[in-house]
């Protein structure tokens, strides 16, 4: 019954017009970061050919190619912030529509007249989330290949075709949670609305208040891909630093520099230990979900007001 379930669900997104708009966006941000990348490739490249040109003519050496000691992966670094705030976003609303539609059409009062069981609905309900988020950064894990290969002049070797594919994963990962999020909201809210509006404020908790406490981060400072070590000049921030690791924002933004290259070094024990707040609360955030679905009264409809 889960397979049905997931299957049902998968139909019925692919016929909502806005479920589409939400993966045109997550592939036109894609592909947004590589037109970025590119054009800072070429105003780089047009500088360095400038000053080159200069120094020649002084009789001055010139300087290594700015790109040749840059990670090759560097240009989806932008992806980072772009999953953080609107995928994550996207993701909100996609988990939100998953139950929110049940709730309004009534489907929610017909769906256990028939053979099957409440977990059975829930985990049908994550499948399906699941997969549609998978094709959508599928989608945009094509897209960056295309890109890397018309900025580097060339196709990604098969190591950068594997740390893309990683990215893509951990992203899949992060936004599963938040997908988890608007399908919680729904069923722990009496209006429509109102579930929606608690998921956003849970996103702009994570997003931005979270990672201020336990780095010291100024909201803007939340744009930036990299996260700066936390200042230890003030008692709060040194306090507070010790709950980093359950910051899923900073530990997403760490492990994907990682992967990219962008970061420091880390060793992959040092990697899977910060994936491991991200999967752990996504167990939390299923087992929650099945027990509220257990609980839930499908009886009545949700109000749109």
């Amino acid at each position: 019954m889960i397979a049905t379930v997931a299957s049902q669900q998968i139909r019925s997104l692919k016929r909502q017009r806005v479920v589409w708009i939400l993966i045109g966006t997550l592939l036109v941000m894609t592909l947004l970061a590589g037109v970025i990348g590119w054009s800072s490739h070429r105003t780089i490249i047009g500088v360095y050919d400038e000053a080159v040109k200069i120094l020649t003519s002084k009789g001055r050496p010139a300087p290594a190619n700015p790109f040749l000691v840059k990670p090759s992966l560097s240009l989806l670094s932008n992806m980072v912030i772009y999953i953080t705030l609107i995928g994550a976003l996207l993701a909100l609303l996609l988990g939100h529509l998953t139950i929110a539609d049940d709730q309004s059409g009534g489907v929610g009062r017909l769906i256990f007249t028939r053979a099957v069981t409440r977990t059975s609905y829930a985990i049908g309900k994550v499948v399906s989330v699941c997969v549609v988020l998978a094709a959508a950064l599928v989608g945009c894990w094509a897209v960056s290949v295309m890109s890397l290969w018309v900025v580097n002049g060339g196709p990604a070797s098969g190591r950068e075709l594997e740390r893309v594919a990683v990215f893509y994963a951990v992203s899949w990962l992060y936004l599963l949670i938040f997908s988890l999020v608007g399908m919680i909201t729904v069923l722990a809210t009496r209006r429509r609305s109102i579930g929606l509006l608690s998921a956003m404020g849970v996103w702009l908790v994570v997003t931005f208040v979270v990672p201020q406490f336990t780095s010291g981060l100024r909201p803007t400072a939340s744009l930036n891909p990299i996260i700066d070590p936390v200042s230890t000049s003030q008692t709060f921030f040194r306090v507070t630093s010790r709950a980093r690791p359950v910051s899923i924002v900073e530990q997403y933004k760490q492990v994907s520099g990682r992967v990219l290259e962008t970061a420091s070094a880390e060793t992959t024990r040092q990697t899977i230990e910060r994936l491991a707040p991200l999967a752990t609360l996504v167990i939390v955030l299923v087992v929650l979900l099945i027990v509220m679905v257990r609980r839930h009264d499908f009886s009545g409809t949700a109000d749109d007001e």
